[in-house]
């Protein structure tokens, strides 16, 4: 079976256009004027609106959205397990608090920035990913909807 984003549970579907480049599954995004486009503020209120693979295209959840394409989305319900973009670096253990990282990916939220300021927290990890080697890159790791 191929990797998905959607885990199991609960969620609705929307296709929104990309207003920015650079929107991989398993992104976090902000609905803006235009479409949409990775969140941007670390640990800010955001919807948990998540980028998912457009399968109906043949696309993987390692095809990137371009700007002005359609990009499937998940809106998780309360419970729902999906696959949330991890930055680089992070050390994530089976229930960390999972924050934006305000890229459009993820981070633990005990490592947010000094002077930032924690508005919501959005998932708890069910699988631990540790991100902290040389040879490691930004991963999808499930998560739960809070």
């Amino acid at each position: 079976m191929a990797e998905r984003i959607h885990s199991k549970g609960p969620f609705e579907q929307e296709e929104i256009n990309a207003a920015g480049a650079g929107i991989y599954p398993g992104m976090l995004l902000t609905l803006g004027a235009t479409g949409v486009v990775v969140h941007a503020t670390e640990g800010g209120r955001a919807e948990a609106l998540i980028a998912c693979e457009d399968q109906l295209q043949g696309k993987t959840i390692a095809t990137v959205y371009t700007i002005s394409t359609l990009v499937t989305c998940l809106l998780p319900r309360k419970g729902c397990e999906v696959r949330v973009l991890i930055e680089d670096g992070q050390n994530v253990a089976i229930g960390s608090e999972l924050i934006s990282a305000g890229n459009g990916k993820f981070k633990v939220s005990s490592d947010l920035e000094s002077g930032e300021t924690l508005s919501q927290v959005l998932f708890i990890a069910t699988e631990a990913c540790d991100l902290t080697g040389s040879n490691t890159d930004d991963t999808v790791c499930r998560a739960r909807a809070v």
